[in-house]
């Protein structure tokens, strides 16, 4: 596929860089298809075959490139920004947990300036619910994003708003957790509280379980 890339771009009269412009990808994009250092997305090969006036399958005809590299190729580039997205999202999750539950700590362990806690508490409950906002957007951003570049990615785009929605939980779960300890309760009613808000979180894990068992 490089030699073809380069052959084709080179009988065209096109330079790397005004390749690059009508794909909208880097000059370094392209440099590296005709060195063989990376493979164009599977998304791309239509665009990239009418750029070079030539057709998919003689774009895939090559020695060393075959259609099932093609695709094993675009099945790991897609579940790496999958993943990558995943991962993004919930760090960012993660940090507004923090910053809600380090707001209503330092309310709950204030011992002279209960009005300056309760605005810090007030300022990170704010940051923290912008912060998740941001996540939400983000991560429809990007899966949307993803779903216009790959769209035989149906099911893998499934399977990650699954663990979102799995890793989410425990998440929701700690917040509560925060708010229960630090609500002023007696030991025991702390316990049955948590349990309280536990059953309410467990109920999902199962049900889920015992649907996708189903199908």
């Amino acid at each position: 596929m490089k030699d073809i890339i380069a052959t084709r771009r080179k009988e065209l009269g096109y330079t790397q860089q005004q390749l690059a412009d009508k794909l909208n990808v880097s000059d370094k994009v392209v440099s590296k298809w005709e060195t063989g250092r990376s493979l164009p997305d599977t998304s791309m090969l239509n665009d990239l075959a009418e750029v070079l006036e030539i057709s998919v399958n003689e774009l895939l005809k090559s020695d060393n490139v075959s259609k099932t590299t093609v695709k094993e190729t675009f099945i790991t580039e897609t579940g790496t920004k999958y993943k990558n997205t995943f991962i993004i999202t919930m760090a960012i999750q993660l940090i507004a947990v923090i910053l809600i539950s380090v707001g209503r700590i330092t309310r709950r362990t204030a011992q002279y300036d209960y009005d300056k806690a309760r605005t810090i508490f007030f300022i990170l409950t704010l940051i923290a619910v912008l912060v998740e906002i941001g996540t939400i957007t983000y991560y429809i951003v990007m899966r949307n994003n993803l779903l216009n570049k790959y769209p035989t990615s149906t099911a893998l785009d499934k399977q990650y708003i699954n663990r979102l929605l799995w890793c989410t939980y425990p998440l929701v779960f700690a917040v509560m957790l925060v708010f229960v300890i630090c609500h002023g309760l007696e030991f025991y009613e702390q316990i049955i509280t948590a349990l309280i808000f536990g059953m309410l979180f467990v109920i999902p894990f199962i049900l889920g379980y015992l649907w996708n068992k189903k199908r």
